[in-house]
């Protein structure tokens, strides 16, 4: 193998190949004698084909699929010679040739991954909190469930349909006199003002009475899922059957049985624990931030400048190509096809930070042969596929026979099983904390020691809006059926 180097600068390699001609022409031979062994041309009995007409025939093909086997086999051996882990798959630059009988040459460059000296973790220190929930933050939780399960008392004849109501009703949708897939319903119930609906359907609702018929004007949006109702004008003719209006739902034991529980203190005690396994998941994720922040600080390396162009450039089309855009600026972004010079840079040190996590989380895992099982990819495939009711098999069965979607659905499951493998080596410094007060953490804020038995201080607007919107966060209605 007759190859140089052309390139040695940090992490990038770069070699210049030759193939002598003898040894292309050999394989061409050979793979041409492979060939006439098996094809079949009218007029020649199989293995007595002419070398001519097998040339004829198939003879750029074999060159290429010769060729392109020398080069993968020389750069192969040279990266293995060199004991190189590359980065990613190698660029080759084929050169012309003058003359056929020349020798061939070709030209590789790759990118290396940087040598990691990963660090003692049992010296690293990471701040972590327990949130201890009191009985006051329980019966919120159970107050919303019950805001939640709305029930609704049905009215008189004579009573007149307003916001929040539930509207049962017949209808028939139209557009230029003919029906649409959809557009039919019988004994339908729509809230009005829930959005569930057309919005022109359900404020059209608004005054009506059980036994009023009614034709409603409605447009469809220009985004409607529909391609053929995108922006059609549409005649919905409604029949009023009931109508009913929201109840308010008394906590007891009545009611925590109709949402599958024995009694208002098992459902209580099982609110507890959700709440707990939710704030536990928060806690999680400032425990793997903080160790984010102490990785990249403990260690230093040169960074593959090819992954972070890249991440910068993943980053950058994200950002320019975003349906919804943050600010006035980021519209100008959007139109201009252009990053500002703070998002510029902005996206520059995202994608060195992402990069070098990533590569400390892969050479964890590559030194300690983590690696993720079938059962628990199964486990998470089932799990995301339950978010699509009555296509969960559909959905299992498009990412078996998606490789590069099961690669998607593995990645982020290698990387919690990594960071749990550190977390338990690193020393968690933990802390007991109020609900009011770990709010303020996670929203960005600072708080003092804080144990459970703390009372919460008076906050400003700002930071009162901040723990609401957290609380919405953590406060997902617990899914339970009736019995």
């Amino acid at each position: 193998m007759n190859y140089k180097e052309t390139i040695n600068k940090g992490l990038k390699r770069g070699y210049e190949v030759v193939i002598e001609s003898k040894d292309l022409a050999d394989g061409i031979s050979q793979k041409t004698e492979e060939i006439r062994k098996t094809i079949k041309v009218d007029g020649f009995r199989p293995g007595k084909v002419p070398v001519s007409i097998v040339n004829q025939k198939h003879g750029e093909s074999i060159k290429a699929e010769v060729l392109n086997k020398l080069i993968n086999d020389n750069v192969f051996s040279i990266v293995d010679e060199k004991k190189f882990r590359p980065i990613a798959q190698p660029k080759v630059d084929l050169k012309e040739k003058k003359n056929e009988t020349d020798d061939t040459i070709f030209s590789f460059e790759l990118e290396l991954f940087p040598e990691i000296k990963l660090v003692d973790f049992q010296k690293i220190k990471i701040e972590s909190f327990k949130v201890n929930i009191k009985d006051k933050e329980v019966n919120q939780r159970v107050d919303l469930i019950a805001k939640n399960q709305k029930s609704y008392e049905d009215q008189s004849n004579s009573y007149k349909a307003k916001k929040d109501d539930s509207v049962r009703l017949d209808y028939e949708g139209t557009i230029d006199g003919k029906n649409f897939d959809g557009g039919k319903a019988e004994d339908q119930s729509i809230v009005i003002g829930s959005g569930q609906y057309l919005k022109d359907l359900e404020d059209g609702l608004v005054g009506l009475k059980a036994g009023d018929t009614k034709k409603i004007a409605v447009k469809f949006p220009e985004n409607y899922q529909a391609e053929d109702l995108k922006g059609a004008n549409a005649i919905f003719e409604c029949v009023i059957k009931k109508i009913g209006s929201p109840k308010e739902t008394k906590v007891d034991d009545e009611f925590a049985k109709s949402v599958g529980t024995e009694n208002l203190d098992d459902l209580k005690s099982k609110v507890k624990d959700q709440m707990q396994k939710e704030y536990d998941d928060l806690t999680k994720n400032i425990s793997k931030k903080n160790l984010f922040e102490a990785l990249e600080l403990e260690h230093k390396f040169e960074l593959p400048e090819e992954l972070i162009k890249t991440e910068f450039n993943n980053l950058k089309e994200g950002h320019l190509n975003a349906q919804n855009p943050a600010s006035d600026d980021h519209k100008r972004e959007i139109k201009d096809k252009k990053l500002s010079d703070d998002n510029d840079k902005k996206f520059s040190s995202e994608a060195k930070k992402r990069i070098q996590l990533g590569l400390i989380l892969q050479e964890v895992g590559r030194l300690n042969k983590i690696q993720v099982t079938q059962d628990e990819m199964n486990k998470a495939l089932y799990e995301y596929a339950m978010n699509f009711r009555g296509q969960e098999q559909k959905v299992i069965e498009y990412y078996k026979n998606n490789q590069d979607a099961m690669t998607q659905l593995q990645a982020p499951i290698y990387e919690n099983k990594i960071l749990d493998f550190i977390l338990e080596k690193v020393k968690l410094e933990s802390k007991d904390i109020d609900v009011d007060s770990f709010i303020k953490i996670y929203n960005g804020g600072n708080v003092e020691k804080s144990t459970s038995d703390k009372k919460s201080t008076t906050k400003k607007k700002s930071d009162i809006k901040k723990k609401k919107t957290l609380k919405k966060k953590v406060a997902t209605k617990k899914k339970t059926e009736k019995k």
